[in-house]
């Protein structure tokens, strides 16, 4: 990797944390009402959840940062926003026969999200082989 190239994948990683620590942030700041939000939605053992939750978007924004294990960060990121896409955006985008434009946005941002966690999976040169291919 050129000294532009591995510059570019720093800025990538750094740049990539920005949602994770905002949302892990508000969350943490905002614990109760957040276990009750999750609760409302049918998340089962919200107390439990939520602190695994925020470790994952601490944690996973460190390894991201730090360049450690990022393929496994990603991957991580990706099952969860998975499901938390379909329970927070994807099932709330059409109400009363409209679409509601800002759930129907925030559902598309997660996906767009994916795409370049899979692009981060695939510049981190020590993911495992069976990752797509990796080393």
């Amino acid at each position: 990797m050129t000294e532009a190239e591995s510059g570019a994948y720093l800025a990538a990683r750094v740049l990539s944390c920005g949602i994770w620590i905002a949302a892990g942030g508000y969350k943490w700041a905002h614990f109760e009402r957040t276990t009750r939000e999750m609760a409302h939605l049918g998340i089962p053992l919200p107390r439990i959840a939520l602190p695994i939750v925020l470790a994952l978007e601490f944690g996973g924004s460190a390894m991201l940062i730090f360049d450690y294990y990022v393929w496994a960060a990603a991957l991580a990121w990706i099952i969860f926003t998975i499901p938390a896409s379909i329970i927070y955006h994807f099932r709330f985008m059409v109400r009363e026969g409209t679409i509601d434009f800002v759930q129907f946005l925030l559902g598309w941002k997660n996906v767009s999200i994916i795409g370049g966690l899979i692009a981060l999976i695939l510049l981190d040169q020590s993911r495992p082989a069976w990752l797509f291919g990796g080393a």
